[in-house]
């Protein structure tokens, strides 16, 4: 059971505002906020003096905490990156490809996760075998049949950012693994929100973003990379901080011929980290790691079942898979786009923060969401309903 006392206490600042925005930007508790203004005053009233040094003290502090979130075997597979797509980025391009080699993907990825292998199709001609959605899911067991003896990498989003689908990490991975084949996940709608365990999963590399669900902020985030496949990757970007073959400043470098990688995922963290979001990811999984992922999970999926329950009368298209085991917490619903004053009118009047746009509407649920809330949802997308049925 989640602990509402903590809650209250991280988020009491939200007031009477019901925010479902999550699945695009997150409302950071107060010990982020805190930590992230913390990070700079202390580096004003230290002048800067050994802020490297301390700040690497953050980054190693916070590793072991995404270790134990997404159930991953050592501390060191995880790394520090700016974003998701900066996540999958490292991946694509750090791979050596072969002719013929291809990579399979549904149609349905955001373009962070979509656009890297694009780039990687028109520089070095690896094919994309598309996926195709069936009302709007993705068959699991058509990625699989997808798979050959020339694909490289399967990839998939945990949990899709315009349907809420929940793909089936499990059954994936497994086939993946017993084809030989590197499973790749974007994490970025489901981490901290949903549990996911990338050993149970056999996911090799997995990237998200921390401005959603792991309630840090925009411009940093993490990648895992397994140890099974790390040192198939060279790192698109190189430093001192990525390599074991540097030498301490004031000497200079005499080994001009060949760098030796960290044997792990510190071999992607070529530069200086954005430590002070890295400092908010620690406090924000923190956060979540007192309140349990597991009661986060059930309690996200309680309000999803009772939301959907509501407005299942609805005439306006909901987005909904049909094994709720593949929903995600994530609700989307369409309008007529022509009506959009209309709506942006109708949310607003009941303090509601969510996606809006293009004619659809996505409301993210986290667990400061609360059954009363969902209850003022239902009647606020029944307002909508009402107006497009009279128009």
């Amino acid at each position: 059971m989640l602990n509402q006392k903590l809650i209250d206490e991280e988020y009491g600042f939200l007031g009477d505002a019901i925010f479902l925005n999550v699945s695009q930007v997150v409302m950071p508790p107060k010990r982020v906020q805190d930590a992230y203004r913390r990070f700079m005053d202390d580096y004003v009233a230290n002048f800067g003096m050994d802020v490297v040094s301390r700040a690497w003290d953050i980054v190693n502090n916070a590793r072991p905490k995404l270790q134990k979130l997404i159930g991953a075997k050592e501390a060191h597979e995880i790394a520090f990156v700016k974003n998701t797509a900066e996540g999958i980025s490292i991946l694509a391009n750090g791979l050596t490809y072969h002719e013929g080699d291809n990579i399979v993907i549904a149609d349905q990825e955001h373009q962070s996760v979509l656009f890297p292998w694009i780039a990687v199709h028109e520089h070095y001609g690896v094919e994309l075998k598309i996926v195709k959605s069936v009302n709007r899911e993705i068959p699991t067991e058509d990625m699989i049949a997808a798979i050959d003896e020339h694909t490289r990498v399967l990839i998939v989003s945990a949990v899709q950012f315009s349907t809420g689908f929940c793909s089936d990490l499990k059954r994936l991975g497994e086939a993946c693994r017993e084809k030989g084949v590197i499973f790749a996940v974007d994490g970025i709608q489901a981490l901290g929100r949903l549990q996911l365990n990338v050993q149970d999963c056999h996911i090799d590399w997995l990237a998200a973003g921390s401005n959603k669900g792991l309630l840090g902020t925009l411009g940093a985030g993490f990648v895992y990379c397994s140890d099974r496949i790390v040192k198939d990757i060279i790192p698109c970007y190189a430093g001192y901080q990525s390599t074991v073959s540097h030498v301490a400043p004031p000497s200079v470098t005499t080994e001009f011929d060949h760098l030796e990688w960290y044997p792990h995922a510190r071999r992607f963290e070529s530069g200086n980290l954005s430590y002070n979001c890295i400092e908010a990811i620690s406090n924000g999984v923190d956060l979540i790691l007192e309140l349990g992922i597991e009661n986060i999970d059930a309690h996200i999926r309680k309000l999803e079942k009772h939301l959907r329950e509501q407005i299942s009368d609805l005439s306006l298209p909901v987005v909904q898979a049909e094994d709720e085991k593949h929903w995600g917490g994530v609700i989307c619903v369409y309008y007529p786009a022509e009506h959009e004053d209309d709506v942006v009118r109708i949310l607003q009047s009941h303090n509601i923060y969510c996606t809006m746009r293009g004619g659809y509407i996505r409301f993210g649920l986290e667990f400061y969401n609360t059954l009363e809330q969902m209850d003022i949802v239902s009647a606020t997308l029944h307002e909508i309903d009402a107006i497009n049925k009279e128009k």
